[in-house]
């Protein structure tokens, strides 16, 4: 199921999509139990679709509600703009240390707030 956020058009945001065990070591070594499996992110790139902007994005260290995530295990993507009214599906791909190609899509509901 993919993760779903709210964004108000007028606003710049980061949303950031977990690849990381979210509930354990979070670091992407061989004992973490997210998608990575002991690896790490190598490179992460964001698609987004007409009408909302990517900013820019990174793999940098992050925390979320008292989580923290080491850098290399989340891809992290900044967002402004869209229209009130318009549900985006944002496309984050990664490539691990390993070779292997991971994709995950986030959807971003734009609405006033």
């Amino acid at each position: 199921m993919a993760d779903i956020f709210i964004k108000d058009p007028n606003s710049v945001e980061t949303f950031t999509v977990v690849y990381a065990s979210k509930s354990n070591l979070n670091d992407g070594t061989a004992s973490d139990s997210g998608e990575l499996q002991g690896e790490t992110i190598s490179t992460a790139v964001a698609t987004v679709p007409a009408g909302i902007t990517l900013d820019s994005d990174n793999q940098n260290q992050t925390a979320i509600q008292g989580v923290t995530y080491a850098i290399n295990t989340v891809h992290n993507i900044v967002l402004s703009s869209g229209t009130a009214g318009t549900d985006y599906a944002i496309l984050s791909r990664i490539t691990t240390s390993g070779n292997r190609t991971l994709d995950k899509t986030i959807t971003i509901i734009c609405q006033e707030t």
